[in-house]
């Protein structure tokens, strides 16, 4: 039998937390996260629930949250995955390219284990630092921007 009013069951679901979650995002000027979410909304579909869940699916498990693949666009199906949480730190507010001898990396975790150093090691080659003599690349070698202005 569905909850009382809702019309549905999916209260106490985690798909149904998610949802209620999304919602207050786009929905409340005054929260917490309302600079970032300003201007940000939902797709009119997603006012229900259950359309919601249709078009994502089960949240796959505990450790999966629900990520805009472009953060400058609304929640709706075609800009919306399930992803854990690695993947949905790449893809923050505060996230950025890293650029090292011309290559575009998407965290700095993956341009240092790729270039063979550590994470320590490309934030000094993008800030022109020395270290013990050595002086690391200029910053036209190596440079970090935000992914989302």
């Amino acid at each position: 039998m569905p909850a009382r009013g809702t019309g549905h069951q999916l209260k106490g679901t985690p798909e149904y937390s998610v949802w209620v979650n999304m919602r207050q995002r786009c929905n409340n000027p005054h929260g917490h996260d309302a600079q970032y979410y300003k201007n940000i909304s939902h797709c009119p579909e997603w006012n229900d629930p259950v359309r919601f869940v249709e078009d994502m699916g089960k949240r796959p498990s505990a450790d999966h949250q629900l990520d805009r693949i472009d953060n400058t666009k609304g929640y709706s199906k075609d800009n919306c995955r399930w992803v854990e949480k690695t993947p949905q730190m790449r893809n923050t507010r505060i996230a950025k390219w890293w650029f090292v001898y011309g290559v575009r990396y998407a965290s700095l975790s993956e341009a240092a284990a790729a270039v063979g150093v550590t994470v320590n090691r490309i934030k000094a080659w993008c800030e022109g630092r020395t270290d013990g003599g050595y002086t690391y690349p200029p910053k036209t070698n190596c440079w970090s921007e935000k992914k989302y202005v």
